[in-house]
């Protein structure tokens, strides 16, 4: 295993969409702040709605994608040169390989994330002030971004190790990164859906007046669909970073829960498919 990390490691340093993510992390992170400050200095206004909350917690709408994008470029290839089916050739046990492959994908994403909390913190804190929601819940919801990192890189992990084309496993993981998002944007938008929504009418006067409020077709009612749509909000990887981005993630302990449960099922899945799959 050892041996594997090390020689891992070495190719993660080389991998030019590894450090190509760190770069659109860090400069996304640097772009919000340094345009959240400038529009406080421009504008009173803004100096009372922009804190760092709004622009910190922007990264975790790319975690997915780019996990995705490095766990294909970083073990696709291994299939294309045959180092995966060496390994196993000069004495590697499959679960060592598979594990030694998930823990340098958990590395990258977790570099990733670090690559847009450095300079966030570091040009916000200064420039805009501390956490409007408090250090210490700041804190914690780093946490859970933390976490949901990891569970994309074991689900890609997962995704690419059994895939031996690497167009193939490339387009399927940032599809499912794709389907993730959409997922969690559903189930979303459907849960805050409002019962009632006003209704507007065009007066004899030519003025728009508001009538009585309808019923909107769109809203979810207590009751076991509402249950089941507020578990996969709570479960699915998309839609913990569309809280996390919207900054409406009350309950990351939940959370956290989760990306563990998806952690475990997918690795325990991953080793016993990897162990049976036919190495050409």
């Amino acid at each position: 295993m050892r041996k594997l990390l090390s020689a891992g490691l070495f190719r993660l340093s080389r991998c030019k969409a590894f450090w190509l993510s760190c770069a659109v992390m860090a400069g996304l992170e640097t772009a919000a702040m340094l345009s959240l400050s400038r529009q406080a200095l421009e504008a009173a206004y803004f100096a009372g709605i922009n804190s760092i909350d709004s622009g910190y917690f922007i990264f975790p709408a790319l975690v997915g994608f780019l996990s995705a994008l490095v766990c294909a470029f970083f073990i696709g290839p291994e299939y294309g040169d045959g180092a995966m089916r060496n390994k196993i050739v000069t004495g590697c046990k499959r679960r060592d390989v598979y594990l030694s492959n998930l823990l340098l994908s958990c590395l990258a994403s977790l570099v990733m994330c670090l690559a847009a909390i450095v300079p966030a913190l570091s040009l916000g804190l200064p420039l805009l002030g501390g956490f409007r929601m408090g250090a210490q819940r700041a804190a914690f919801t780093t946490l859970g971004i933390l976490a949901l990192a990891l569970a994309y890189a074991a689900i890609f992990t997962l995704l690419v190790m059994l895939i031996d084309n690497r167009t193939v496993s490339s387009v399927a993981a940032l599809v499912l990164a794709l389907l993730f998002l959409v997922a969690g944007t559903y189930f979303y938008n459907k849960l805050n859906a409002p019962p009632t929504v006003q209704g507007y009418e065009l007066s004899i006067n030519g003025e728009l007046v508001e009538t009585e409020p309808t019923p909107n077709p769109a809203y979810v009612p207590e009751g076991p669909v509402r249950e089941v749509y507020e578990f996969l909000d709570t479960f699915l990887p998309g839609g913990q970073s569309i809280h996390y981005c919207d900054l409406s993630a009350d309950h990351v302990e939940d959370m956290i829960v989760c990306d563990a449960v998806i952690f475990l099922l997918t690795t325990a899945a991953g080793l016993a498919l990897f162990r049976r799959k036919d190495l050409k």
